[in-house]
Parts: C-alpha cells; sequence; structure tokens
C-alpha cells in the first residue's frame, strides 16, 4: 500500500525526483510518453515503473502499475489524470497553463473518468487502428476477446466485423394492398 515517505527516505530519493512513473510494458504508455517532449528543462525525470519504484519506496508498485504517478520533490503524489496536469504544468508551461482547467469543477471527475477508460484499454490501443496485429515487439498486447458468432482468423484473432447500415429498407410502394 502506498504511504507518506518518511524523511530520510524523502532524502535519498531528492536527486530522482520529481519523478514520473509508466507503465515500461504498454506501448501505448511509452508512445505517450515520447509525447510529453522535452522533459530535462523542468527537472522531470521519466522512467517505467518497472526501475523507477526503486528510487520512491513509499510507492506501493501495484497502485503504480495502476495508473501514471507523478512525485513531487516534497513527495507529494499526482495519479491518473492529476499526474498528466502535473507532467505538463512540468514540461509545457502554455499547455500546461490550459491543463488547469482540470482544477474547475466537474472537470476532474470528468477527466478521471476518462483516463481510467483509457488506462483500462491501454493494452489494446497500442495495436495499429487497421486491426493488424499489435505493434508490440515483445507481443505484451493481448488478443481482443472473441464475442459469440466471431469468426476466428488464422491468427487467432476475431475477424473484423462489418459496418451494417442503420437506415431501415425502402420500402416499395407498389406492393403496399
Amino acid at each position: 500500500m502506498t504511504r507518506a515517505p518518511d524523511p530520510s527516505e524523502l532524502e535519498a530519493a531528492a536527486p530522482h525526483l520529481p519523478l514520473l512513473l509508466y507503465d515500461g510494458t504498454c506501448p501505448f504508455c511509452r508512445a505517450q510518453v515520447r509525447h510529453l517532449g522535452p522533459t530535462g528543462r523542468a527537472g522531470l525525470r521519466v522512467e517505467p515503473l518497472q526501475t523507477g519504484v526503486a528510487h520512491v519506496p513509499w510507492i506501493d508498485p501495484a497502485d503504480a502499475a495502476k495508473a501514471l504517478h507523478v512525485i513531487d520533490v516534497d513527495g507529494r503524489r499526482y495519479v491518473g489524470a492529476a499526474a498528466v496536469v502535473r507532467a505538463l504544468r512540468l514540461t509545457r508551461p502554455v499547455l500546461g497553463r490550459l491543463a488547469l482547467v482540470y482544477h474547475l469543477p466537474g472537470v476532474r471527475w470528468l477527466a478521471e473518468h476518462a483516463y481510467a477508460l483509457v488506462a483500462a484499454r491501454r493494452y489494446g490501443l497500442g495495436r495499429r487502428a487497421d486491426g493488424s496485429p499489435p505493434a508490440c515487439a515483445d507481443d505484451g498486447c493481448p488478443a481482443p476477446a472473441a464475442r459469440p458468432g466471431d469468426q476466428i482468423t488464422s491468427t487467432g484473432r476475431p475477424a473484423r466485423r462489418r459496418v451494417r447500415s442503420r437506415t431501415p429498407p425502402k420500402s416499395d410502394s407498389s406492393q403496399r394492398e
């Protein structure tokens, strides 16, 4: 369980803070971290949680695996959408100011729920948009679950479904009695 850092832990972690921890096994997460931009100017260190949690022993690795974490120089922890906002504030001044909308009533709730939806599907988001095999070199992306009636392709993945038109068929007026 994640807890507050004691002073000796915070002092030992000081050279590594502020620190952004992300899931290094997730292709979507790795891509998003690359889009974050230059982090060195703000002193923000970016590390996969698989190695970075060693610097912050008060953070539970299981908690860190669930969502993005930013640990500030004072040991304060930002999680999920709040971590995204904090990372933007540290690395991109203009976009970071715009991200302050997060603190408006209702926006935080919406942002956290949107973050949770993306986080729950992050391994599937690492796939290519055209449905081709995952772009994961280590095969870290799980195959989507088959639904009843799906045809399975030779790769073991469900075949793509055809999109059906939602417009009802036109009736022929000559067939009316």
